[in-house]
């Protein structure tokens, strides 16, 4: 009998394990580590003489791989963006968990970097965001990552990455991208949320 209810129980908290992470969704974003070799997925804004979006030689630190992006502006009051919207139906309310490595190059003169994640509604319009993310300038390789809660009317998925100057002679922003993940956790209802719920479903 002893042997059997350790069975049991072990069983109940494999289960708890298995329920608590398989909620969890793969990365929703097309081509997040530049494998392609190309900017394949992704939406560039602000390109110019003195602008650029490359992908290059270099990898981040939480995945592996042999390219990156590097955002190159040192025009003044540019904002250069690179963009991805995910398709509609890859939005789900419930968390939503950010996540990308970056490299800083020179910044000067009022040159900045920033991020931003937004859930959207079919229809349009944002309905959730992470806020305004940055700005980040420290030099090597990093990780960033977050989360935030994403309502019910939530379709899908926009990241976007700023590479900003400032109105002054000599502004600059350069920063490499890489590993960039946008998934979800979706919200379950009715699951048993202790273990005295547990236990209950035994009796």
């Amino acid at each position: 009998m002893k042997m059997r209810m350790s069975l049991t129980c072990g069983a109940v908290v494999a289960l708890l394990c298995l329920t608590a992470t398989a909620g969890f969704a793969t990365n929703v974003l097309t081509n997040p580590g530049f494998e392609t070799g190309d900017l394949t997925g992704w939406q560039v804004f602000g390109l110019g003489a003195n602008s650029s979006v490359t992908v290059v030689a270099d990898n981040g630190p939480s995945q592996g791989g042999t390219h990156c992006v590097y955002m190159d502006n040192h025009a003044e009051a540019l904002g250069l963006t690179m963009k991805q919207t995910t398709a509609p139906g890859t939005g789900a309310p419930g968390l939503v968990y950010w996540s990308f490595d970056l490299k800083a190059g020179p910044a000067a003169v009022g040159g900045v970097f920033f991020v931003q994640v937004f859930a959207e509604q079919t229809s349009g319009g944002i309905v959730a965001t992470s806020g305004l993310l940055g700005n980040y300038a420290t030099a090597g390789w990093n990780n960033y990552s977050g989360s935030f809660m994403a309502p019910a009317t939530t379709g899908f998925m926009t990241i976007q990455f700023m590479c900003n100057t400032g109105a002054a002679t000599g502004s600059i922003s350069k920063m490499y991208v890489d590993n960039v993940a946008v998934s979800q956790q979706p919200i379950v209802p009715d699951e048993p949320t202790s273990w005295g719920a547990v236990k209950g479903l035994f009796r």
